[in-house]
C-alpha cells in the first residue's frame, strides 16, 4: 500500500460512493456519465498491481454504500449476529467490487489507459462491458441500470440489451477523462473520441425517440387485459405458516375489489401453507384459498413440496422432501392450471451454502431456508384471455436472460411476484424496481410487479412506470396492460453485444502479444 498514494485511495473510495448514489436517488443516473472520470485519471500510468488495488477500493465502496441494507436484512431476518452481518456485508462488497478491480488490472496490464486514440477508448468501453456482463454477481446489475429513468436512452436495449448502454456510458467517461487530461497538461485533445461519443449518443437518442413513437402505437392497438395487484403488506415476521389463514383471507378479501379483472396477482409466498406438488387445487383443510370471482384468473405466490425419498435410510425428513418457492396459476374456483418453481434462489434467504455438509452453519442463520431450485423457465397460459405469462419470482426480474427466454417461448406479458419485506424501510425496494425496468424494454412486454410490502408497479414496454404503490401500505392496484407479441432483436439474438465486446478485447490481447503492445495501436 506504500506505492498507493493517499489521494488515489481517497479518489477511488469517494468515486465508488458517488457511483452508488446513481442507483439511490431519483434521476441519479446522470452521475454515471462522469463518475468514472476521476478514477480513469488516477489509473493512468499505474502498474497493474496498484490499478487492481484502486479498482477494488472503488468497487468495494460502490457496493458497501449501495447495499448497506444487507446488514439489517441479515440481522433482522436472516438471524445472523450483527457482527457476522457486518462482516458478510464487507466480504460481499469486496467480492462484488472485484469486477472493477479486474477491469482496472486488465486496462493497466495491456496499457489501454495510457494510449491515445479512438481504438483504445473503444477497447476500454468493450472491456468494462464484457467484465460487467460476465462477472458472477449475486445481484446482477450494471452501470447502465442507473439510466432506467431516462426513457429515450434505454430504448436501445431492445437491440442489444441494457449492457450496450454501459458501453456508451463508459466511452463518454473515458472521453471526458482524456479531455480533462489534455487540458491539464496541454497535450493533444481527444477529438476522435469526442466526435464519436457525441455521434453515438446522438444516434442512441434519435433511435429512442423514433422507437418510442412506434412502440406507443403498438401499445395503443394491442389487445388489453385488466390486471389487479394485491399488496397486503404483511411484515416479514407475520408471514409464517401459523398465520396462514389470516394472510390468505386478507388477500382473498382484497381481491374482491376487482370486479372485472382478467388476472389478479398475489405476491411471492402469499400462501403460507405447503401445497403438495401433486395437488390440483389451492385448498387448505377443505377451504379454498381463492375467492370465487367469475371471469378472473389468479397468479399466486406460494409454497409447495414434492416427496422424493420418503423413508430412505439414513436421511432426515428435510432430505426426503423438495421444497419450492412457487407461482400458481388458478381459475376463480382455485383449480391449479399451471405452476412455476423459482429457478434462481436467494442466497441466505432460501438456501444456505454448504449447510448440507456443515450442519452447524444452520445455527448461525436459523432463518435461512432449504428450498430446491426449479429446473425450467415456464410460460403459464390462460387461453381464454390470450394470456401467456412469464412468471418471475423475487429477484429473477433483474436477470435479463430469464425474461428474454420466456419471451422467446411466447410469453406476451411478464409478471414478477416479490416479497421485499426482507429489506425493511431502505432503498432496496426502489433499487429493485429500478434494476427491473429494462426487462420491459428489452422484450417489449408489460412488466407487472406484485410485491408484499411494495413497490408494486406496472411498467409499459417503453420502460415507463405507469402505476405504482408506496412501500409498507396495504393497497390494491388495477392496471390495463397490452399484450405484446413482437420479438425484439435482443429477444432473438440475446447478449451478442457483450460477447462481441469480449471477443474484441481477446483479439486485441492476442495481437498485442503477437506484435508487441507498444505497436498495436
Amino acid at each position: 500500500m506504500k506505492t498507493v498514494q493517499k489521494i488515489n485511495v481517497f479518489t477511488s473510495v469517494i468515486s465508488g460512493a458517488v457511483f452508488a448514489i446513481a442507483f439511490m436517488v431519483p434521476y441519479g443516473g446522470i452521475i454515471s456519465w462522469f463518475v468514472l472520470v476521476p478514477f480513469f485519471l488516477i489509473l493512468e500510468g499505474k502498474p497493474p498491481r496498484v490499478a487492481f488495488i484502486l479498482g477494488l477500493l472503488m468497487g468495494a465502496s460502490v457496493n458497501a454504500v449501495g447495499t448497506y441494507w444487507i446488514i439489517g436484512t441479515l440481522t433482522r431476518f436472516g438471524g445472523f449476529p450483527y457482527v457476522v452481518s457486518v462482516l458478510f456485508h464487507l466480504l460481499f462488497s469486496i467480492y462484488s467490487g472485484l469486477y472493477i478491480s479486474l477491469f482496472a488490472y486488465l486496462s493497466s496490464r495491456f496499457g489501454l489507459l495510457g494510449k491515445e486514440g479512438l481504438v483504445s477508448a473503444l477497447l476500454i468501453a468493450a472491456l468494462w462491458t464484457s467484465v460487467e456482463f460476465f462477472f458472477p454477481f449475486l445481484f446482477p446489475y450494471g452501470i447502465a441500470n442507473s439510466q432506467a429513468g431516462f426513457i429515450p436512452l434505454i430504448q436501445v436495449s431492445d437491440l442489444f440489451g441494457i449492457h450496450s448502454l454501459s458501453f456508451l456510458i463508459v466511452l463518454v467517461n473515458i472521453t471526458l477523462a482524456r479531455l480533462v487530461g489534455a487540458l491539464r497538461i496541454q497535450r493533444k485533445k481527444p477529438l476522435g473520441e469526442i466526435f464519436f461519443s457525441i455521434g453515438l449518443l446522438f444516434l442512441v437518442i434519435v433511435y429512442g425517440i423514433v422507437k418510442m413513437d412506434r412502440i406507443e402505437q403498438k401499445i395503443l392497438t394491442s389487445p388489453k387485459v385488466r390486471i389487479g395487484i394485491v399488496q397486503a403488506n404483511f411484515d416479514f415476521f407475520e408471514k409464517n405458516e401459523d398465520n396462514e389463514e389470516t394472510i390468505s383471507t386478507t388477500h382473498s378479501d382484497m381481491s374482491r375489489k376487482f370486479n372485472s379483472a382478467d388476472l389478479i396477482v398475489w405476491p411471492e409466498t402469499a400462501v403460507q401453507a405447503w401445497i403438495p406438488d401433486s395437488e390440483n387445487a389451492l385448498v387448505v383443510n377443505g377451504r379454498s384459498l381463492i375467492p370465487d370471482i367469475p371471469g378472473s384468473y389468479f397468479l399466486v405466490g406460494g409454497l409447495s413440496f414434492k416427496i422424493k425419498d420418503l423413508g430412505a435410510e439414513g436421511t432426515s425428513i428435510d432430505e426426503q422432501v423438495d421444497k419450492f418457492n412457487t407461482a400458481f396459476l388458478t381459475n376463480s374456483s382455485g383449480r391449479i392450471l399451471g405452476r412455476y418453481h423459482k429457478v434462481k434462489l436467494l442466497l441466505f434467504g432460501e438456501y444456505l451454502p454448504f449447510a448440507k455438509y456443515i450442519p452447524a452453519l444452520k445455527k448461525l442463520s436459523p432463518a435461512s431456508g432449504d428450498f430446491t431450485p426449479g429446473n425450467e423457465l415456464k410460460v403459464l397460459e390462460v387461453k381464454e384471455k390470450s394470456l401467456r405469462i412469464a412468471p418471475l419470482i423475487c429477484y429473477e426480474d433483474i436477470i435479463p436472460y430469464f425474461s428474454r427466454e420466456l419471451a422467446k417461448k411466447g410469453a406476451n406479458i411478464i409478471v414478477n411476484l416479490t416479497n421485499d419485506a426482507w429489506f425493511g424501510r431502505s432503498t432496496a425496494p426502489y433499487q429493485h424496481l429500478l434494476v427491473s425496468i429494462p426487462r420491459a424494454v428489452e422484450t417489449r412486454r408489460y412488466l407487472i410487479r406484485a410485491t408484499n410490502t411494495g413497490i408494486s408497479a406496472a411498467i409499459d414496454p417503453l420502460g415507463r412506470v405507469v402505476a405504482r404503490t408506496d412501500i409498507f401500505k396495504r393497497v390494491t392496484l388495477e392496471v390495463k396492460a397490452g399484450l405484446m407479441e413482437e420479438k425484439t432483436v435482443y429477444t432473438r439474438l440475446g447478449d451478442v453485444f457483450p460477447l462481441g465486446c469480449l471477443v474484441s478485447f481477446v483479439v486485441y490481447v492476442f495481437f498485442s502479444f503477437l506484435k508487441g503492445r507498444d505497436n498495436i495501436l
